[in-house]
């Protein structure tokens, strides 16, 4: 029978493992660690301490770690920070975790009576949070790093080979947090990296070293292409309201413009500012796109004849029905969404009705 410790928990001189079924009572029980997973945990737990130490000698005296998370994939280690983290700075604290691990050949992991421990260290003992009990245990690198922490950890830190800091990221006002990768996780994050270079390198076929260079190349083309293509959208906008088709009458001096384009809402909404900007030209326009289930946006020039006669939200409550949607929004500009895109065609022809166009 095989059965996986799910937890453990100490009850007076007891100790109790979880597990995931059951034993018969006089079971003779042989244990064993999974030591692959034990080591990494190792890794990572004894990776934050060390790496907490480093920001506090890089950053200064007031890094104080505010929360931290070790799994086998990866550690976290939120640390308050007066101002975002520069790549610049994450390569100093990585340099100088990493001279800790060539630095100290052994940890120091001592028991003491909370007073003692209080008189001796201080309330920064307590940065992973204040454990149980009147005896503490107190986990020192060193001078690098001195908490109390009853987690599992090296006795000697070079054991963990390589500690990486991924990336940093601001989960709230003053606090940083840490993405540390160690040990053989920061070896499968090195190999992983080195194969997105490798990839990208292959699909433009050049060497690594021109990898910066080619993709800021190849991004600004694109840049320059998108604005093309959005000036050719706007051209075929403009000549087909402006031609006196079935996508542009005027009634009454107001010109009314209703059809289907083509893009999300970004891109419906930059038409009808063209549609509508000029006030020399009172518009109505009635957009419908059919991604994601219908979308209908319309807007009229403000401040005009336009704007007198027609209320965006009312034309679009009476035509948003047809995609079984609805919608809201001011007079002069209104927008929804539905769930039945095959229904655009009857919501168009429902506005051209209610205006009063001509088929």
């Amino acid at each position: 029978i095989h059965r996986t410790v799910l937890d453990t928990r100490k009850v007076g001189a007891h100790v109790f493992h979880l597990t995931n079924g059951p034993f018969d009572k006089g079971d003779l029980v042989h244990g064993s660690l999974d030591w692959k997973r034990r080591k990494q945990l190792m890794d990572h737990h004894t990776a934050v301490h060390i790496v907490g130490g480093a920001a506090r000698r890089v950053l200064g005296p007031h890094i104080y770690q505010a929360g931290a998370n070790k799994s086998v994939d990866m550690a976290r280690l939120d640390i308050t920070h007066f101002h975002r983290l520069t790549r610049d700075d994450l390569e100093a604290i990585e340099a100088l975790a990493n001279e800790v691990l060539g630095q100290v050949q052994r940890t120091e992991k001592t028991e003491l009576n909370r007073k003692d421990a209080d008189k001796k260290y201080g309330f920064d003992l307590y940065q992973g949070g204040a454990p149980k009990g009147s005896s503490i245990r107190i986990l020192r690198i060193a001078d690098h790093d001195i908490q109390a922490c009853g987690g599992t950890h090296h006795d000697e830190p070079g054991q963990i080979g390589s500690i990486r800091i991924v990336r940093s990221a601001a989960v709230q006002d003053g606090v940083e947090r840490l993405h540390i990768v160690a040990g053989q996780a920061a070896l499968n994050y090195a190999r992983q990296q080195d194969a997105l270079l490798r990839e990208a390198c292959e699909l433009y076929g050049i060497p690594s070293a021109d990898l910066p260079r080619t993709s800021e190349r190849f991004y600004n083309e694109w840049k320059e292409q998108r604005k093309r293509i959005e000036q050719l959208e706007a051209e075929i906008v403009r000549l087909r309201t402006s031609g006196g088709g079935s996508d542009s009458q005027e009634v009454d001096g107001v010109r009314i413009v209703i059809m289907e384009a083509h893009g999300n809402l970004k891109k419906m909404t930059k038409m009808l500012k063209e549609l509508t900007l000029d006030r020399q030209q009172p518009t109505l326009a009635v957009l419908g796109s059919r991604e994601g289930g219908g979308k209908l946006m319309i807007a009229v020039t403000e401040n005009t004849v336009a704007s007198e006669r027609y209320d965006a939200v009312v034309l679009l409550r009476e035509i948003a029905p047809h995609i079984n949607g609805g919608g809201g929004g001011r007079p002069t500009l209104a927008q929804g969404g539905g769930s039945n895109a095959d229904g655009l065609d009857a919501a168009l022809d429902a506005a051209r009705t209610s205006v009063g166009l001509s088929d």
